[in-house]
């Protein structure tokens, strides 16, 4: 059996879904027939993200799913330094990747909007367009890295999609990503 290792912020962990079967990564390695490793960790940064597969290497794997930046956009807001800082965390995120395993195939997710990015502080600086923004930064960063895909979430509804405290998705919203990642596998030659 193939495996999918997943690191990044709540999303991946699987906040906000109503039992594990429901959570993205789950979604997406059984569809996929995958055995699932998951590092997702809530509250997490890109930097966190980078700094923890710089002291533990991930295992070797034949798909990598990463989902960061949008605890960077809330705390950050509209820094330049921070989008640059993320920059450099994706960067060394997807190195690691590569360095475990060259021929395996990343997925990248770009961040879905919240509906309310006023909640939870000092997580309250995010706006749509600052988290446009890091999506832009994103696509900028996987142009360059072959092996690396993005997974644009279409068909995002803030309404229906996040859980009640308006920042984790609900069982809704885990599917809508997990449909992105997948059809961002389907568009490439697949796992390798």
């Amino acid at each position: 059996m193939h495996s999918l290792t997943a690191y990044g912020h709540s999303w991946v962990q699987g906040a906000g879904a109503s039992r594990p079967t429901r959570r993205l990564v789950d979604v997406v390695a059984r569809r996929l027939g995958c055995a699932p490793t998951n590092f997702g960790v809530g509250g997490t940064l890109s930097t966190d993200t980078a700094d923890l597969l710089s002291r533990a290497p991930p295992p070797v794997s034949r798909l990598y799913l990463v989902a960061t930046g949008l605890n960077d956009a809330r705390l950050y807001g509209a820094s330049s330094t921070a989008l640059d800082s993320y920059a450099a965390a994706l960067r060394a995120i997807f190195g690691a990747f590569s360095h475990a395993h060259p021929a395996a195939l990343t997925v990248a997710v770009e961040q879905p909007h919240l509906a309310d990015y006023s909640l939870h502080p000092p997580h309250d600086r995010g706006s749509n367009e600052i988290i446009d923004a890091y999506n832009r930064r994103l696509r900028a960063v996987v142009s360059h890295l072959p092996g690396v895909v993005l997974a644009s979430v279409a068909g995002w509804d803030t309404g229906t999609m996040l859980a009640a405290d308006a920042v984790h998705p609900s069982d809704e919203g885990h599917a809508q990503v997990a449909g992105a990642v997948l059809r961002a596998v389907a568009d490439t030659a697949g796992p390798r």
